[in-house]
């Protein structure tokens, strides 16, 4: 049996021994293992309960005494260099490692202890002799708990007595609120001239409460009584209070508490002044008033409030002075500190001074500043915030960077102020250790380190615990407390110290008091009182306080009676609880049938008083009665006790189930249970209970009995009341401990049935169904084995690379079922972060049979000069797997370029430029560094050429741009073939295919001619002209369009505006101009160089306005169910008019848009009436009137009329309104009927409305 080691709960420096409780001769499985718990102040771990033991402290012998005398140390040396556990004689061989080394041979070190190394810095197995008193910790099997038996657990304030009002139980007084330190502000005196203090206490009757001064008389401490009401000097003076509660079950005294006064003095009125030289480091310092207690500190520079801001090179420490990492002339001027306390408002400005920055030929070399790092506050308190400063000098500004030696930053740390600050949030013992400050410039690196250790203030890990104890009883009472530095311990009995010199005789005899531990022998009446325990150490006190109280009672089941009506299953165990309250513990007597039962074989009576069957037989069945008596009575409770069938699977899945990824899997179990028990089946995957998901089932169920399941109706009523809602919440706050899955573990067609669909790998494991009844609980478990693609590889790696070749080796991962047929590899590269397949459904080679290692070799797939990563997937028959992880990056080798650049094009510019334009060569396709280009380019059709010329762009590097120079006279707007090579150091690449590109253009040297213009509308012109001969002597590059440039009669032509037309037609449309105006038109030709010359301007006029007045009176009647009949009143132009050329009815849709309206023309002389045909029965549509003119389209007849075809039997009679308009104030109805349509069509009409 290995050594058991739980946590670290000790403090450093301190050794453990571990004693174990040895394994009695019988086996106990009579509890489940949830209804076994660990006794107070123990710890559970896997099966087992142990508690660690810090006071007082013993040797080896006493230890093992003190663990009830069935209790041994587990490690001893049984041979040189062989070690054994004493208990169960197994080897210590596989825990070797764990004894701390360099500890030398000893002879009389045969013994293990438990420690903490400081010159290691870990925990390990120390060699000791067993005669130095230690600290040790105890364990016990939790089968075997009941051997353990602490009468006072199961005891509280209700024990013995009748309850009818809970809250008026008699009970000692408990401090439930500690006053606080009070910090009193001097300077708000005239506002608030007092402080307050407060304490709470609980407990029945009520408490009283009495304060206390503590001053000093002959070098020790006095507690003087004093009313705050009436004593004045309370409110001038300092000093420590505390308070007690005298109380008829005693008084227990709170923690003390301090009242400050918190001030800030004045500065000095005057200060020399500070210089410095330019690039080297200068601290100024702040020289603060005295003060009390903290102050915040504020630079500020040449007036106040302008506070210095803080960057990389300047910072304000929290030890109040400012900061350069170099001074440069900037930062010449006045500076003045100022604080301000951390408790109030308080607050004080010091003088200005001069700082004076000189030139200096050398700068600082990199160094820290005032012994940095440095924390702050320098012995910071456990649970306090602690910030950790670094600052260097030197030029240039320098980097910071935090680490701590041998760890992790602790969780929650933040770096501040440009890394130089290191802030620690509630600091724990945990995070002691060495925080190294790195400050690196481009010229140095400088590292310091810094010491963190944490003091901590008693803290109580074992709380005293009420006792209620039998007269005569012993009594250990034991508490706990941490601290750093180590805590001393004290006992009080009513507030008073409860000293050994103090007790009477009789009490000497049966008071013990060592450390934190209180024993007392022989409890008796004047022992009851309150009692604290007080943990002392350099930063202050901490109380805890409980109640001692002595009981005599008769034994009585009033509150706890035997079960009336038991049940066990035939085959398993049953445990029959007897559980009276008395004081002290009877003695328990057990009878079946009025006989008396004897402890041993099947049945045993615990130490408890529980009756313990196992197995249960049928004969086991009958009324029990226990009794118990000790020296105050006897009383005894009576149960019957039904033996029932116990329960069997008939059902059970097979030991070993295989499957496959994404198959559906039915687990079948049932179990033969008794028929007045109820059966309950859970299901378990590798331990953890399963979430089910019963939809399935209830649906399922629910089809057999003939009725319709709504699964969301149910959920609404499962969690309609506030309890149910609850008990919801508090399962799903357990979800942590369940295990689950997408899509969920669903309930089967039967109670007991578990169903699995979609299989994953993750499903594999042991399943476990469990059959429960009230009286017992059977399992069974199979091994489910999944099937499908393979795992991720491992140990993936590259070697032997040149610039295209590698070999890649890995490991195969899991098969999953099935063998490995073939492979994927892909890389990536520090180019490109996207992964590229180089290899697919490849097979590799075993390189090495012992371990399964594989390679496979890539051939002309890599990039030269790359780092690549690479991951392999396998394949099997049942598909492919997950990839690796990446391998570490590989670098391959340098090689000529393999490619041409993209994009080779070119043109544009100015006349005269041969612009030769390509994509750079990204890094990926480089394959070396000092990448340059050579390009070749010749001209094609003027004057061709047969010889490229070229040029070499050696130092222009990795460009994507060359520009030519070519005659700009000749050559404009010239076809040249170009091609493009790439470089590097290692040599030429392939030369790239010609491209053909133009030269530069130059600006058009003819203009357009026959330009005329004439009136569209209103305000618009068409303007149309004879287009150029598109050659390149005319155009001299590609046309892109025409300028129509326009300007009023009225206006100078540098008030033109210029319309671009773009493309060759010869005409454009001028929108957007004044009805009835003149203006004079130019046109111009133009390319990519520019405009060619103006045409010979044209006059033209607009013409006039469009009606201006819209028909109105607009009536729409039916005619057929796709005919309607519309009639208007038509409007008159005015002078500012183009006379009518006639009207517009736009008719469509109501749910399309205006701009899909259908046009009817009316035109002058006509009635004004018209016709719509083909209009679609049964759809909504809106219609409009507007007349137009030469001057355009006039405005439309308002609202829209919205009408409907419809059928005429269901429509008769229904009218026809406008579409809703805000303007109007009444709406228009038109009724009518249709007489002389057909029988046919009188079914079909429509309405309108």
């Amino acid at each position: 049996m290995l050594m058991r080691v739980i946590v670290c709960l000790l403090a450093l420096g301190t050794t453990v021994v571990l004693a174990q409780l040895q394994n009695p001769t019988h086996q106990d499985s009579l509890l489940d293992e949830e209804e076994k718990k660990c006794p107070t102040n123990w710890f559970f771990n896997k099966l087992s309960c142990y508690k660690f033991v810090r006071s007082p402290v013993k040797t080896r012998q006493q230890a093992r005494a003190q663990c009830q005398r069935t209790w041994y140390t587990s490690g001893y040396q049984k041979t040189p260099s062989f070690w054994e556990n004493e208990g169960d004689g197994t080897s210590y061989q596989d825990m070797m490692e764990a004894i701390l080394p360099n500890q030398g041979n000893s002879p009389t070190k045969n013994y293990l202890a438990y420690s903490y190394s400081f010159r290691h810095k870990e925990w390990g197995l120390l060699m000791v002799d067993g005669d130095d008193p230690l600290l040790y910790m105890c364990e016990i099997p939790q089968r075997n708990l009941n051997l353990l038996i602490d009468e006072s657990v199961e005891r509280d304030h209700e024990y013995g007595i009748i309850v009818k009002d809970p809250k008026k139980i008699p009970r000692a007084p408990v401090i439930v609120k500690q006053p606080v330190n009070t910090m009193f502000d001097l300077v708000r005196r005239e506002v608030i001239n007092y402080v307050s203090m407060m304490c709470l206490a609980e407990g029945y009757p009520h408490p009283t409460y009495e304060w206390y001064k503590e001053t000093y008389e002959n070098e020790a401490i006095k507690a003087e009584r004093m009313d705050p009401l009436k004593d004045q000097r309370f409110t001038v003076s300092g000093g420590t209070l505390i308070i007690n509660d005298p109380k008829q079950f005693g008084t227990v005294i709170s923690e003390s508490v301090q009242l400050f006064f918190a001030y800030v003095a004045e500065f000095n009125l005057k200060r020399s002044n500070e210089q410095g030289n330019q690039f080297w480091g200068k601290a100024i310092f702040c020289d603060p008033p005295q003060h009390f207690p903290g102050v915040r500190y504020y630079w500020a520079r040449d007036y106040f409030p302008n506070f210095v801001e803080e960057d990389r090179r300047t910072m304000v420490s929290f030890d109040g002075n400012l900061y350069f990492s170099y001074l440069d002339f900037i930062d010449n001027g006045r500076y003045s500190c100022n604080v301000q306390s951390t408790v109030s408002r308080i607050g004080k400005n010091g003088p200005f001074f001069n700082l004076e920055v000189y030139p200096h030929p050398n700068y600082q070399q990199l160094k820290f500043a005032n012994n940095f790092p440095k924390a702050f506050p320098e012995a910071p308190v456990r649970g306090e915030d602690v910030r950790l400063e670094c600052i260097a000098f030197g030029y240039p500004v320098p980097n910071y960077n935090w680490t701590r030696r041998n760890g992790q930053l602790p969780r929650g740390a933040q770096l501040m102020n440009y890394n130089r600050v290191l802030v620690l949030p509630k600091v724990e013992p945990s995070d002691v250790g060495d925080y190294i400050c790195r400050a690196q410039n481009s010229r140095l690196s400088v590292e310091n380190t810094i010491s963190l250790s944490i003091q901590a203030k008693p803290s109580f890990t074992i709380r005293l615990n009420d006792q209620f104890i039998a007269k005569g009883s012993d009594l250990i009472w034991e508490c706990e407390s941490f601290g750093i530095p180590d805590v001393d311990y004290e006992w009080l009995r009513n507030s008073e110290p409860l000293v050994f010199e103090t007790l009477s005789e009789e009490e000497q005899l049966r008071y013990e008091i060592i450390d934190s531990v209180l024993k007392i022998k022989g409890v008796q009446e004047s022992d009851e009182a309150t009692y604290q325990c007080k943990a002392t150490n350099q930063l202050g006190s901490s109380y805890s306080s409980a109640q001692l109280k002595v009981l005599k009672l008769a034994p009585t089941f009033r509150k706890k009676p035997v079960e009336a009506e038991m049940y066990a299953a035939e085959g398993k165990n049953v445990t029959i609880v007897c559980n009276p309250e008395a004081a002290p513990r009877p003695k328990f007597v057990w009878r079946q049938n009025g006989l008396v039962i004897g402890s041993g074989g099947r049945r045993r009576i615990l130490r408890n008083g529980n009756l313990v069957i196992n197995p249960v037989s049928r004969e086991d069945g009958g009324n029990y009665t226990c009794t118990a008596e000790n020296t105050y009575g006897t009383d005894m409770s009576s149960g019957r006790l039904i033996v029932l069938n116990k329960p069997e699977f008939y059902l059970s899945p097979p030991e070993l189930i295989t499957s496959s990824k994404g198959e559906t899997i039915n687990l079948e179990c049932e179990a033969y249970t008794d028929p007045l028990l109820d059966t309950t089946y859970s299901w378990r995957h590798n331990g953890l209970r399963i979430e089910l998901d019963d939809t399935e089932y209830l649906r399922y169920i629910a089809y057999e009995q003939g009725y319709e399941f709504d699964y969301k109706r149910r959920l609404y009523n499962l969690y309609d009341s506030p309890y149910e809602a609850s008990t919801y919440l508090k399962e799903r706050e357990e979800e942590i401990y369940m295990s689950k899955r997408e899509p969920p573990y669903q309930k089967g067609n039967r109670a007991g049935h578990l169903r699995i669909v979609n299989l994953t790998l993750a499903d594999a494991g042991v399943y476990e169904c469990v059959a429960k009844t009230p009286v017992a609980k059977i399992a069974i478990s199979t091994t489910l084995v999944i099937h499908g693609p393979p795992g991720p590889p491992g140990g993936v790696a590259a070697v032997d690379l040149t610039s295209m070749n590698a070999r890649v080796q890995w490991t195969d991962g899991a098969s999953n079922g099935q063998p490995i047929v073939n492979y994927t590899i892909q890389t990536r590269t520090q180019w490109t972060r996207k992964w590229k397949t180089v290899a697919e459904h490849i097979t590799a080679k075993t390189i090495d049979p012992n371990n399964g290692r594989r390679e496979c070799q890539l051939v002309d797939v890599l990039s030269p000069w790359a780092s690549h990563e690479f991951r392999v997937q396998g394949l099997n028959s049942l598909g492919k797997g997950q990839f690796s992880a990446p391998s570490p990056q590989a670098n391959t080798k340098q090689d000529i370029p393999f490619t041409t650049p993209t994009n080779l094009g070119g043109g544009g510019g100015k006349t005269g430029d041969l612009t030769i334009t390509w994509d750079p060569l990204p890094g990926e396709y480089q394959n070396a560094p000092g990448v340059y280009y050579k390009l070749f380019w010749k001209r094609t059709v003027i004057d061709p050429e047969t010889d490229y010329r070229s040029i070499v762009l050696r130092n222009r590097g990795n460009v994507g741009m060359h520009v030519v120079d070519v005659n700009p006279i000749k050559y404009f707007y010239t076809q040249y073939n170009v091609k493009i090579q790439v470089w590097n150091s290692h040599g030429p690449g392939p030369v790239s295919d010609p491209v053909e590109i133009f030269s530069a253009e130059d600006m058009p040297q003819v203009q357009p001619t026959e330009v005329s213009a004439f009136a569209h509308n209103a305000t618009s012109l068409n303007v149309t002209w004879q287009p150029i001969h598109p050659t390149r002597d005319n155009i001299r590059g590609k046309l892109v369009g025409y300028r129509i440039k326009y300007w009023r009669r009225e206006d100078n032509e540098t008030d033109h505006i210029i319309k671009l037309q773009r493309g060759t037609k010869p005409h454009g449309l001028i929108v957007g101009l004044i009805p009835n105006t003149f203006y004079w038109v130019r046109v111009m030709a133009y390319n990519q160089a520019g405009s060619g010359p103006e045409s010979e301007r044209f006059l033209e006029r607009t013409w006039r306005h469009p009606p201006l007045m819209p028909p109105n009176a607009v009536k729409v009647y039916p005619i057929n169910p796709s005919t309607i009949r519309v009639t208007w009143r038509g409007v008159t132009p005015t002078p500012a008019e183009e006379p009518l050329i006639g009207y517009k009815i736009k008719v469509w849709e109501a749910d399309q848009d205006f701009t899909k309206a259908n046009d009817t023309f009316v035109y002058i002389g006509s009635p004004l009436e018209a016709y719509i045909h083909d209009l679609t029965p049964g759809k909504s549509f809106k219609l409009r009137v507007l007349a137009f003119s030469r001057g355009g389209d006039g405005k439309k007849s308002s609202p829209p009329w919205k009408f409907q075809m419809g059928d005429t039997d269901v429509l008769r009679g229904d009218g026809l309104t406008p579409a809703p308009n805000h303007c109007l104030n009444t709406t228009i109805v038109i009724t009518f009927v249709v007489a002389f349509l057909t029988p046919l069509l009188r079914s079909r009409i429509f309405t309108a409305h």
